[in-house]
């Protein structure tokens, strides 16, 4: 069993996978490794000489089990302190109604006694002194009035300090100004009539409505663009400013915006969210899938002015117009080729780098690209598709339009040491090595002994036989 290249959780060989002690989950700027060990009784070590790699299905029921731990123990916080906040405020409350029912019972007793202490006066008084005018009730009710007035003004007073005690020392200001409109259900709803979707404000709804049309209030003071939005105008000048707030973790590369840091991310981590419903392929980045949904829609709204072929993307058609023009922008840092696109740049370096990533199970021969790989399979089959008019076969169509040039006799290839030319690179490449190059050396590169005619100097099999119609077509052709 390789323990370098098996999963620690499947124990299976999978060619997509993840280092626990590296890959981060994005998402929670966690480890592997830790959320391994905090969803299991496993704890990884780096130098358990155990499996250190995690495959991508793994990985994902990984994330998952993870967020849904944290959200229990989310949530079971969240209820206890509500819970906590309920028991505790009723108790506050009782208190406070229990001492002031007990201040009240004792003011009334004190009330009670001053009254009798009173009477007994007055009765002691009768017995040696005539009694005087007993006190009018309005001078009687005078003095009472003061005294439940102080009573009621410590009552409010500890009414106030047992609300301070309960809610705490900084009490809530109450904020000046206008109040703000309480929308009941049944208020206006501000829905869009072309799409349907429901904006919280009328503003809202207005601002929204410039995405159905062509208008782009919103220009750049630095250059012509112009947005429909001011979010995105305000993200377009941190291209004119340089600013790059956003950092990747893993490398160097910085970010104006935050989503393209996080789409980044993911093409370190592996992740592919994205998922197509029909060919089930994954992509990083939700503008790529809607870029491979319009491939499986087949409308080929862009055509290319000179052939009239169609593509569904302007990107395709962009590239596809560099087979016209000849443009090669991507060259090669460790040779001289040049290529139209990026990703034949890509396949490029991998032999270079000698990538082998296609086996043959027959032969057991390594291939570089799918494509190689694929031709090599109809060779062990002898499955041949592709037909001349002359009755010969290949297997792909390049070598059939490679075979074509013979009979229109056109050769644009001539050698740099004799000067003869050739319909096809491999005839000049064969005569070189008959002819030219010293035995048990290897063959140089083919720059050093070829020459691409253009189209005007290329020798044409049929306007030779007009000039010497003697000449059979057979013995030019052997001549090659």
């Amino acid at each position: 069993m390789d323990f370098k290249s098996i999963c620690r959780i499947c124990l299976k060989h999978n060619k997509q996978n993840f280092d626990i002690y590296t890959s981060y989950y994005a998402k929670r700027n966690t480890l592997y490794c830790e959320m391994i060990s905090y969803c299991t009784k496993i704890k990884p070590k780096e130098d358990d000489r155990l499996p250190r790699i995690i495959c991508k299905e793994c990985s994902r029921q990984l994330k998952r089990c993870y967020s849904f731990n944290v959200q229990c123990e989310e949530s079971d916080k969240t209820l206890k302190c509500y819970l906590n906040n309920i028991l505790i405020t009723p108790a506050l409350e009782t208190d406070s109604k229990d001492v002031s029912d007990e201040i009240k019972s004792e003011n009334v007793e004190v009330k009670n006694e001053n009254f009798n202490l009173m009477l007994r006066e007055d009765n002691s008084l009768e017995r040696d002194v005539k009694l005087e005018p007993f006190p009018t009730n309005e001078q009687d009710d005078s003095v009472w009035d003061a005294e439940d007035d102080n009573v009621l003004l410590g009552e409010i007073k500890l009414k106030k300090t047992l609300k301070v005690i309960i809610n705490g020392d900084d009490l809530p200001k109450k904020k000046r100004g206008r109040k703000k409109k309480e929308y009941e259900a049944d208020s206006k709803i501000h829905q869009c009539d072309v799409c349907g979707k429901i904006l919280s404000t009328k503003s809202n709804l207005k601002a929204h409505k410039i995405c159905h049309t062509d208008l782009r209030p919103y220009k750049c003071e630095f250059c012509p663009s112009a947005f429909r939005g001011h979010s995105a105008l305000f993200q377009h000048k941190k291209v004119h400013t340089g600013e790059t707030p956003y950092h990747c973790e893993y490398c160097s590369k910085q970010f104006s915006r935050r989503t393209g840091l996080v789409n980044h991310i993911r093409v370190h981590t592996g992740e592919k969210l994205f998922n197509c419903t029909i060919c089930f392929k994954n992509f990083v980045q939700s503008a790529q899938l809607s870029i491979h949904m319009k491939r499986h829609k087949g409308d080929k709204t862009y055509l290319c002015q000179e052939c009239g072929k169609g593509f569904p993307i302007k990107a395709d058609l962009k590239v596809h117009q560099r087979t016209h023009n000849g443009e090669k922008p991507y060259s090669c840092h460790l040779c001289d080729k040049t290529f139209a696109t990026s990703g034949n740049l890509s396949i490029h370096i991998r032999i270079h780098n000698k990538e082998v990533r296609y086996n043959c199970k027959e032969c057991h021969r390594g291939f570089v690209t799918c494509s190689a790989y694929n031709v090599h399979l109809k060779r062990h089959k002898g499955q041949r598709d592709y037909h001349c008019e002359c009755g010969k076969t290949f297997y792909t169509s390049s070598a059939l339009k490679q075979h074509k040039v013979v009979h229109t006799g056109i050769k644009k290839y001539q050698c740099k040491i004799c000067e003869r030319k050739f319909s096809q690179t491999s005839h000049l490449s064969r005569h070189f090595r008959r002819d030219h190059s010293k035995p048990n050396l290897p063959m140089p590169p083919s720059d050093h002994y070829k020459i691409v005619l253009p189209e005007n100097k290329c020798g044409n099999l049929f306007n030779i036989q007009k000039m010497a119609p003697d000449i059979d077509s057979d013995k030019l052709k052997a001549s090659e």
